[in-house]
């Protein structure tokens, strides 16, 4: 199969996981256990990264006014994700065949490390294969980028309602890359503090204009993956993403810049599934390693994967106001730290 970068990383190392992978499922426990820890790095990344740059100040809009925000957010994985070491305990027929026992990620880089599979049936006989461990994409390397990074574009629509309140709204259509597809759909609310603060007033009684503005928000996003590279298959993949942040935010705002920041929590989860039937071709033997025979057996639902997420964040921000067209710049520290940046445009 052609290996295709896609827009997102996730779905490169889908495709790069789908062409390798078949024969790890001659002993499924096993498999699922290998490949959680393969992708882990790149879920969690992509659980960070679409959680964040909701917010880019804690000043209202003005009811019935819209903001209409394009960004790019990238979580960094640290270096020490981009591997794991194979534990044996951890494998109920795997074991290491050759090679180290660092394996990489799918954010690593290649591996020259064979498992060996030996699934005990009965009758003196045991199912038999080796698999080489998977490549990493070693985007980092393969780019020259300065950290392991995985992307995420968000598109967001924000309108200001009565009482200090805004609502926002993530959408993105459906989109096909070599047999994935990917959408989004997200709502954000914010809340102003700032209003039930009485603004100082000047000698004549007039409230002056407020420079330094509070609030609190939160957020839920969720995001739907498939993925069939081949028709002829008669399995394809399945994922569900879900973030939660809340956060309290604090911001100073002046007439053609904005400082922001805030902190907050996040909180995720996912899921990858392969559904359907898939066909594992294994070599037969004995108890004395003596080959006997080739069989096929068709696993169903063979791959359930889970993920989680949840953290403490502190984010800071500087915003440029030039009229209707805002520019923004974020940083949020938590395990995965995220770079955000973007354009927005006041209606």
């Amino acid at each position: 199969m052609k290996k295709t970068i896609s827009l997102f990383v996730f779905l490169f190392s889908m495709q790069l996981m789908t062409a390798q992978f078949e024969n790890l499922f001659t002993a499924t426990g096993d498999a699922n256990t290998y490949l959680s820890h393969y992708t882990e790095p790149v879920i969690n990344g992509f659980l960070y990264s679409t959680s964040s740059g909701w917010f880019t100040s804690a000043k209202a809009l003005k009811p019935f006014h819209f903001q209409l925000n394009i960004s790019a957010a990238g979580s960094i994985v640290p270096d020490d994700e981009t591997y794991f070491t194979f534990d044996p305990s951890e494998y109920q027929y795997t074991t290491l065949a050759s090679g180290p026992n660092t394996l990489p990620t799918v954010l690593g880089g290649t591996s020259s490390s064979v498992l060996h599979i030996d699934v005990p049936v009965g009758n003196n006989e045991h199912l038999v294969t080796d698999v080489d461990a998977l490549d990493g994409t070693d985007l980092k390397n393969e780019f020259d980028l300065p950290f392991n990074m995985v992307p995420s574009p968000n598109i967001q629509l924000s309108m200001g309602l009565p009482f200090g309140t805004a609502v926002s709204v993530r959408y993105l259509p459906k989109i096909e890359n070599s047999g994935a597809s990917i959408n989004q759909i997200g709502v954000g609310v914010q809340h102003s503090i700032s209003q039930y603060i009485p603004a100082k007033t000047d000698e004549n009684g007039k409230q002056n204009k407020r420079h330094f503005n509070m609030a609190v928000a939160a957020a839920f996003n969720h995001i739907t993956i498939d993925y069939d590279d081949d028709p002829t298959d008669q399995y394809y993949l399945t994922s569900g993403l879900n973030t939660v942040t809340v956060e309290a935010l604090a911001s100073l705002d002046y007439r053609f810049i904005s400082f922001y920041g805030g902190v907050g929590i996040t909180q995720g989860d996912g899921n990858i599934d392969v559904k359907g039937s898939m066909d594992v071709s294994y070599d037969v033997y004995d108890d004395n390693g003596v080959y006997l025979r080739t069989e096929n057996k068709t696993i169903t639902d063979p791959l359930q994967l889970k993920y989680d997420i949840s953290g403490i964040k502190t984010k800071m921000g500087v915003q440029l106001n030039l009229f209707v067209l805002k520019i923004f710049a974020d940083y949020t520290i938590q395990k995965y730290p995220v770079v955000n940046v973007g354009l927005g445009f006041k209606i």
